[in-house]
Order: structure tokens, then C-alpha cells, then sequence
């Protein structure tokens, strides 16, 4: 059961991770999508790389411990979930997880710039949540 300090607490922790991710995505896009083409040329070792380093951590923090299903929380508490899923689908079906591996090769640069774009605003929506909005 999740609490509202758990919920805090993980909005404190994804905060940051966020935004330096997001910008990184955005300033340094060619490297996300050599890393990408990277996994890509792994095969499935790189889909299981991509799905248990990267994305399983914060998917399942959130949803441990960040089930906020009011507004705005919602936003943080269903990414979570879909990050879930997407590893599900990844993990359970790797030639899916493949192919999203080298979306990087196909569209290039844009599609990191829209991640980018969509963590930063994960991170500045946790930060406002866990440091402006949060008692003291």
C-alpha cells in the first residue's frame, strides 16, 4: 500500500534522473541513438539489457510505492505502468523489444528529442511535487 509519504519520496528520488536524462536525450541525441543501434546489433541480449538496467527500476519503484491515481500524480503513476508494460512486452515477446531498438536507426534523432522533452517534464512535474508542493 502506498502512502503519501512513499509517494514523496519516489517523486524526490525520479526528480532529478529525470531531467538530466531528458536533456541528455535533446543535447546529446546522436549518442542515444549510437547506444540504441548499439542494443539493436545485440539482439536479443540488447533488448534484455535495455529492459532490466534501464527501464524496470523506476517502473517498478513507481509502482510500489507512487500510486497516486488523483491529478496531476496520475501522470507519474501511469508512466510507471506503461514503462511496466513495455517491459513486459519487451521481455515476453523480444522481437517486439527488438524492433523498438532500431526505431533509433529508422527516425533518427526526433524521437529522442520527444523523449527528452517528455522526461524533462516527468522531472519537473516530480520536482514541483516533492520540493514546492510538499509540506515542510
Amino acid at each position: 500500500m502506498t502512502t503519501p509519504a512513499s509517494v514523496l519520496i519516489v517523486e524526490a528520488l525520479l526528480a532529478l534522473p529525470f531531467v538530466i536524462l531528458g536533456l541528455s536525450h535533446i543535447v546529446q541525441r546522436h549518442m542515444w541513438v549510437d547506444f540504441f543501434n548499439g542494443l539493436a546489433a545485440q539482439g536479443h541480449a540488447g533488448v534484455v539489457w535495455r529492459s532490466m538496467a534501464l527501464e524496470i527500476w523506476p517502473a517498478a519503484l513507481i509502482i510500489a510505492l507512487h500510486q497516486d491515481w488523483s491529478w496531476p500524480g496520475v501522470v507519474i503513476t501511469a508512466y510507471g505502468h506503461l514503462l511496466m508494460f513495455k517491459v513486459g512486452v519487451s521481455l515476453l515477446f523480444p522481437a517486439i523489444g527488438r524492433r523498438s531498438l532500431q526505431q533509433a536507426e529508422k527516425s533518427g534523432t526526433a524521437g529522442f528529442v520527444v523523449a527528452g522533452l517528455v522526461l524533462i517534464g516527468l522531472g519537473f512535474l516530480c520536482g514541483y511535487r516533492a520540493f514546492v508542493m510538499s509540506p515542510p
